[in-house]
């Protein structure tokens, strides 16, 4: 094995895609489509596997991220095209509606440009409405914006859907799709009801004839995590409010699931290349970095197992350990351990749950990306 790397576990990965899935299908009923997230990793590998072996559709949120799922060949009918800056590149949405792609309108720009362009839309039961409302006045506390407002989706406290939905039909567009993405910091059951909630309640308030609605990621999963909802939990809560304006034998359900299906697929592996003794303190060397696994290098210990060192167990304890990556900079340190057993060089270390925004963050800064391996 060449270190540092990431392993790409694909069996886990479709492990973690079908426990979606199944959840999903099962308490909806109806068709269910799923996108996979390219801003959480855009290995094109995983990409690819994705679509062939699962039917997932490439979820971009960018021009740059529709060039490369076109460019890796995937279809404008594969993809979901959002994020709040599609008209900086119009030929990347004039491609995206001639090709048929779902598009989620993130701003009246957006929807001003779709009206200009109607004659080029392919597909206009793809065409949807991204949500915003005061998700943190039901939920406090809850989402990433806080009690500031979140920035991307069309408001509907200031009658601007109102206003959206207006110009698509004047220009003889129905809106087909809502979009419900919302970025919270506590992924509860209690969002996402509100989410389908406010879905169910805006089908109501202006008649409109989804053909889907897109509830977005931000979800647990990969793992059972106490106090947390499973995707279960997850698929009742959601399903249950959606079945009070909608008919799933008429409306598509889509999920955008990232981090929950990506993070623990995928492991880093790494060797000690030295040890030394600073003052009493072990200090342990590494040929990776915690920019491949922790790129803002936030404050924790990077769980880790030692399963690929055969004498781990046998070997003596020392008081204290840091283990650093190999960079310059004094805060690459992947954990500070006491009272562990020693670590020497040539040692691997494989890193846990190293799939979600770490390889997407890969940089030449001082380091080059380390290399992918796949596992199936």
């Amino acid at each position: 094995m060449n270190t540092p790397c990431y392993t790409i576990h694909l069996d886990i990965f479709e492990k973690n895609c079908r426990e979606v899935m199944d959840a999903f299908e099962e308490a909806w009923g109806g068709r269910v489509e799923y996108g996979y997230s390219v801003k959480t990793n855009h290995d094109a590998g995983l990409m690819k596997y994705a679509h062939a072996k699962l039917g997932w559709f490439i979820e971009t949120v960018s021009p740059d991220e529709l060039e490369l799922a076109f460019n890796l060949g995937f279809d404008a009918e594969n993809i979901i095209f959002n994020g709040p800056c599609k008209c900086s590149r119009q030929d990347a949405l004039i491609n995206a509606i001639r090709g048929g792609a779902y598009v989620n309108l993130d701003n009246l720009d957006d929807v001003s440009f779709v009206c200009r362009h109607v004659s080029d839309v392919r597909d206009a039961s793809r065409i949807g409405i991204r949500v915003n409302y005061n998700l943190e006045a039901e939920c406090p506390g809850e989402t990433t914006a806080g009690e500031s407002v979140s920035r991307f989706g069309i408001d509907v406290e200031n009658k601007d859907f109102a206003r959206a939905v207006d110009m698509l039909r004047s220009a003889g567009i129905e809106p087909a799709g809502l979009h419900m993405h919302t970025s919270t910091r506590s992924r509860s059951a209690a969002v996402f009801t509100s989410l389908a909630r406010k879905a169910a309640q805006l089908v109501n308030d202006y008649g409109l004839k989804l053909h889907f609605v897109d509830m977005g990621g931000g979800y647990f999963g990969g793992q059972k995590v106490e106090g947390k909802p499973s995707m279960e939990q997850y698929a009742q809560v959601i399903t249950r409010e959606l079945k009070k304006a909608l008919n799933p034998e008429m409306t598509t359900l889509i999920l955008e699931p990232g981090a929950s299906v990506i993070a623990t697929s995928v492991t880093y592996e790494t060797s000690v290349l030295s040890v030394r003794d600073i003052r009493g303190t072990k200090i342990v060397t590494m040929d990776g970095t915690l920019l491949h696994v922790n790129p803002f290098m936030a404050h924790r210990n990077q769980p880790y197992s030692t399963s690929l060192i055969a004498d781990y167990d046998a070997r003596p304890v020392d008081e204290h350990q840091i283990i650093c990556g190999c960079t310059c900079m004094e805060n690459d340190r992947f954990a500070d351990e006491h009272s562990v057993r020693r670590l020497e060089p040539g040692d691997v270390l494989s890193f846990r749950f190293a799939g979600a925004y770490t390889m997407a963050f890969n940089s030449n800064f001082i380091v080059n990306p380390a290399e992918v391996n796949y596992e199936f």
